[in-house]
């Protein structure tokens, strides 16, 4: 039977970061909203937390579900605003996957300025407590603006190369996202409808229409 993958968003809605990051909880669950997806496509069994579960509760959760893998994901804080970049923490078995998760994040263009991206860290409960292969990735600093802009404005590109480290460390094979059509995009976006003659020529009354619809994308933006 295929890996199973216990993923542990950051239960902490207390831990709030700059420049309207909001918590690391919200975050961390937008986060792993983007990162499934890609998992998903790839083939790759997982059971994600929820909110509702209590991170003390989680490993023992994970331990019934008889997972492979443990995966927790956290936003950093305490760099008073001078530190940036993602740090995983690892216990035993954990460092082949810690590496590969520094690795595919640093392939982004996201530097760091910490001494090291990959700790052992036996001690933190997410990674004593599951009986699976542990890894605790802080994926960047809430209370820095590169950490922030990195979290928010690239978050995409946070959460492909999570879902690449996880996918090669559960020995898949990386499925490309298939771009979307733009008439489909298009038609996804409200600009036109979904019976739209693609091939006819646009009326003026069709193009003020478009740039009203627009115009309303835009501000709501």
């Amino acid at each position: 039977m295929a890996n199973l993958w216990y993923l542990s968003p950051s239960d902490q809605d207390g831990n709030i970061g700059i420049n309207g990051y909001g918590s690391e909880m919200e975050q961390m669950n937008l986060l792993m909203d983007a990162v499934t997806p890609h998992l998903d496509r790839c083939g790759v069994r997982y059971f994600r937390a929820a909110k509702t579960t209590p991170i003390d509760n989680r490993p023992q959760q994970a331990n019934e579900m008889k997972a492979d893998y443990y995966l927790a994901l956290h936003s950093n804080a305490g760099g008073g605003g001078g530190a940036w970049g993602p740090i995983a923490f690892y216990h035993t078995g954990g460092k082949a996957l810690a590496e590969k998760l520094i690795q595919e994040l640093k392939a982004t263009g996201q530097q760091s300025n910490r001494a090291s991206g990959i700790q052992s860290r036996p001690g933190l409960f997410e990674l004593r407590a599951p009986e699976a292969t542990a890894c605790l990735l802080e994926v960047d600093f809430h209370d820095s603006e590169v950490g922030v802009q990195f979290l928010t404005e690239r978050r995409g590109d946070a959460a492909r190369a999570i879902a690449k480290a996880v996918v090669a460390e559960d020995g898949r094979t990386w499925v490309p996202e298939q771009p979307l059509d733009p008439k489909e995009q298009a038609v996804s976006l409200g600009l036109f409808p979904k019976d739209t003659d693609w091939a006819g020529a646009l009326t003026r009354q069709e193009a003020a229409q478009l740039a009203i619809r627009l115009k309303d994308l835009i501000e709501r933006a």
